[in-house]
């Protein structure tokens, strides 16, 4: 026999109780509807990956917050942390390089981090992979489709943090470091520790070290930032930056932007224009994506990509609740009459009505209970209510 204890999930995961698991299934199948729209079509992983597949591409934190178990012919094998990796792997192996390639997808993902409120070890991305199409008019459009995705889904308050992995790149790229000094200062970043990263710069001998943290730091526009005088590296990343910018003007969702030149992601594989979504009330992004042009080499391709993914579990906690679906009314037939009962209820859910039987004798008060409970609309066998439907 179970005890207490036995009966509860392991940290990080949760059940799905009825009314919320709707609401969830519901949100998945309303961000798919929208980015079917855009031409995307849908594809989908397995739970399970061998870990090489994620540990060829990540490191450090990555790899640690990684599921892993051994199978029974002693191989490494991970629940998968995200799911653009496992669909670079699909693609490479058996999709036609047919190129663009416009890639949807919806599932469950699992990392061993930190709990908190939203922040769960399993949880759910909806997301696009467009393959085979590069610069700002394909980022533009990820952009373009995650801010409509979440206006149609009832969300309208949030920002676009926009950035690029350029900036960064250009402004150390005269400086002859180790690969583990980068890492560190791509982590103080991540972080948001800017006072450490002054810091970390100054002990490393960089006398720009105030003018670089004064660049990830300001709030900027474009006019601003292209007037400075920046390393090449760091301008051209700039100017792709801009040039999404008016490619979203033409969208009509540039005012959702706020160029972020901090902004960078925890994969290490991006390469280019990069972005996270932040809504009130949330400290952490409910979603986010970029550019990761040489993640295909992995598998032997040369393959421009940009994409995005969202967290549903987070889109549900900063929905406010008039926007969030209800499952439509069900009703409940009662009586003795079996047949009456099977036979319209039959009938009306080959109209498309959700039904509940329930067959025997019950009082008037009983039924009105048993509706109730199930919060569905009383109809007896004699036909009461029966108007409404």
């Amino acid at each position: 026999m179970l005890v207490q204890g036995q009966k509860k999930v392991p940290p990080g995961m949760r059940d799905w109780l009825p009314g919320e698991a709707f609401q969830k299934r519901d949100l998945i199948n309303r961000f798919l509807t929208h980015f079917s729209l855009w031409g995307y079509q849908e594809i989908n992983t397995p739970l399970l990956e061998y870990y090489q597949t994620f540990s060829d591409a990540g490191k450090g934190s990555e790899l640690e917050q990684i599921y892993k178990l051994i199978d029974r012919d002693g191989q490494i094998l991970a629940l998968r942390p995200e799911m653009t990796l496992p669909i670079t792997r699909v693609v490479s192996s058996k999709l036609s390089e047919k190129y663009p390639q416009r890639l949807m997808y919806g599932g469950e993902v699992f990392r061993y981090e930190e709990i908190q409120t939203g922040r769960q070890r399993e949880f759910t991305q909806v997301g696009v992979e467009l393959l085979g199409a590069s610069g700002p008019a394909a980022d533009s459009e990820v952009l373009a489709l995650a801010i409509e995705a979440l206006t149609a889904i009832g969300l309208t308050d949030f920002t676009i943090s926009l950035g690029h992995t350029g900036v960064l790149k250009g402004l150390l790229a005269s400086l002859n470091w180790e690969e583990t000094a980068l890492y560190v200062v791509r982590k103080l970043i991540l972080e948001k520790d800017f006072v450490g990263l002054k810091n970390y710069l100054l002990a490393q001998g960089m006398t720009s070290a105030e003018t670089v943290v004064s660049l990830l730091t300001e709030k900027l526009i474009f006019p601003q930032v292209l007037n400075k005088n920046l390393p090449a590296g760091v301008l051209e990343a700039l100017e792709e930056l801009k040039q999404i910018r008016d490619y979203l003007k033409d969208y009509g969702t540039a005012h959702y932007l706020q160029l972020d030149l901090s902004t960078l992601r925890e994969q290490i594989y991006y390469t280019g224009m990069v972005f996270e979504i932040y809504t009130s009330g949330i400290g952490y992004p409910i979603g986010g994506g970029g550019r990761y042009d040489r993640l295909f080499d992995l598998w032997g391709l040369d393959c421009p990509a940009t994409g995005f993914a969202l967290g549903v579990e987070r889109v549900l906690l900063s929905l406010p609740e008039i926007k969030k679906s209800k499952p439509e009314k069900s009703y409940l037939l009662v009586g003795e009459n079996a047949k009456v009962i099977i036979s319209r209820a039959r009938k009306l859910r080959q109209q498309g009505k959700k039904v509940i039987t329930q067959i025997g004798s019950f009082t008037h008060e009983e039924a009105e209970e048993l509706a109730k409970q199930s919060e569905a609309i009383l109809v007896n066998d004699e036909g009461e209510n029966s108007n409404e439907i």
